[in-house]
């Protein structure tokens, strides 16, 4: 059964996985195309807060297998698939045969997994790494094995996201509540992963340094990157169930999940009633999930990162507390509930596989519209720090801006092109456009595109 499940995750994984790049992405793979590796580690790295296995894979993937939207997803639609093995493993220990398949079932179905296993981003990758050392830890407590694989997984969690570090705490916990005669071995095994992050520590700190002054610059970017309030932490387990979808009318959303909500509820209320019953699945999901949950939502009051495509390592813990609440449950009603708990799944991404409104920003229906109506080669005006996704797919003259200073007495286009990406955060009183407009250039063209992109053309 398990490789049905691994087909049909790959399969879904592999659906539109040409979209178009997303601006997150294309800084990545500018990143990775314009530095060589040490300027890449010395340069581009400080200024950004991520650490950096998944440059280091893509930059060598990339160059192996080529820089398509396709090629470069490959490596997130790789470690998708291994975490829904990983998580079978694992179901292997914590649940009695009949229900260890249904976490990997509901993994390989996730809309939230599935979109971040087409991404080139660092998520899937960390989810892969926390499972996997959650099945190489559980597995030393109950039979004393894969303690060099926990170690192997410590050190790709060290590199691989900063929020996923909260595993480690929690992990120690776990231990030491479980099993206290191997605390001193798993304390070992993480301050030996510890030790090799060392070098790494100096660039750490000043990517700390430059996000927190991000965050203090801008108040939109604060909300952005996920500061620690109500609406962010309510959209944790909304998003793990259906992903990334929505409807524009809250009230018909709040209707629509309503009874998924519920649902989970009481099978999260069944999974950690009688917790004693099966100590070892309920205290390891309860470490898993709630303990790095309330340390990243602690750490969000200073350092805005509390959004739910961060927690994407918590997704598993999600289902596999699921798939306890439901072996509580009355035969009949097990079935019931895994039952619509796939339905949930298998509608949500089949909405997100299939309908584009929501797929990631149209930045290739852009450029293909101002390819066609660019004949005279007109520059394209964009904020430089947002410019990445254009420069990706577009091949004409670009101008990047970072201020009103390009756009004085000098700037004597007859005719340009505008994109005004991401003015909530760079420019929220649309000062850029007024400097436009007051150097004699009116609007003669606009078309807007998913994302919040939009296409203006201006002529003089």
């Amino acid at each position: 059964m398990l490789p049905w499940i691994l087909l049909l995750a790959l399969i879904l994984r592999l659906i539109n996985l040409n979209q178009s790049l997303w601006l997150d992405e294309a800084i990545l793979i500018q990143a990775i195309s314009r530095f060589s590796l040490k300027d890449l580690l010395t340069q581009y790295m400080p200024t950004d807060f991520n650490p950096p296995l998944i440059y280091l894979v893509n930059f060598y993937w990339a160059r192996i297998f080529g820089w398509s939207a396709i090629a470069l997803r490959l490596p997130s639609v790789i470690f998708g698939l291994l975490t829904v093995w990983l998580l079978y493993q694992l179901s292997r220990i914590l649940f009695k045969k009949p229900f260890a398949l249904i976490p990997a079932l509901m993994l390989s179905t996730s809309g939230l997994h599935i979109y971040y296993s087409q991404e080139v981003r660092m998520y899937s990758l960390a989810a892969m790494a926390v499972t996997g050392s959650m099945w190489a830890l559980t597995s030393f407590i109950k039979s004393k094995r894969h303690l060099i694989w926990y170690i192997a997984f410590s050190l790709i969690i060290l590199y691989s996201h900063y929020l996923v570090w909260f595993i480690l705490p929690a992990q120690l916990f776990l231990v030491f509540i479980l099993k206290r005669s191997r605390f001193k071995s798993v304390f070992l095994s993480q301050f030996a992963a510890l030790l090799a992050v060392f070098p790494w520590l100096p660039t750490l700190f000043k990517q700390i340094k430059t996000g927190l002054a991000a965050a203090g610059a801008s108040s939109a970017w604060s909300q952005v990157v996920g500061g620690a309030d109500l609406k962010n932490l309510l959209l944790i387990p909304v998003k793990f169930l259906i992903g990334r979808i929505s409807i524009d009318n809250n009230l018909v959303f709040a209707a629509v999940l309503f009874l998924p909500l519920l649902l989970t509820a009481f099978l999260f209320y069944s999974a950690f009633k009688n917790w004693q019953k099966q100590r070892l699945a309920s205290l390891t999901l309860f470490s898993w999930l709630v303990l790095p949950l309330v340390m990243i939502i602690l750490v969000s009051f200073k350092v805005p990162v509390l959004s739910y495509f961060r927690l994407l390592f918590l997704l598993p813990a999600f289902y596999l507390i699921l798939t306890l609440g439901i072996t509580r449950l009355s035969q009949r009603w097990q079935f019931l509930a895994v039952a619509a708990l796939l339905a949930i799944n298998f509608v949500s991404s089949s909405i997100y596989l299939f309908n584009p409104r929501f797929h990631r920003e149209d930045w290739q229906g852009l450029t293909n519209i101002l390819t066609d109506k660019n004949q005279s080669q007109a520059p394209v005006a964009i904020i430089s720090a947002v410019a990445a996704p254009l420069q990706y797919y577009y091949a004409g003259n670009i101008i990047n801006y970072s201020d009103l200073s390009e756009f004085d007495q000098t700037f004597d286009y007859s005719e340009f092109w505008l994109v005004p990406y991401a003015e909530p955060i760079f420019d929220p009183s649309l000062s850029t456009r007024q400097q436009i407009e007051s150097l004699g250039y009116q609007e003669s063209f606009k078309q807007h595109f998913r994302g919040n992109l939009t296409l203006v053309k201006y002529i003089k």
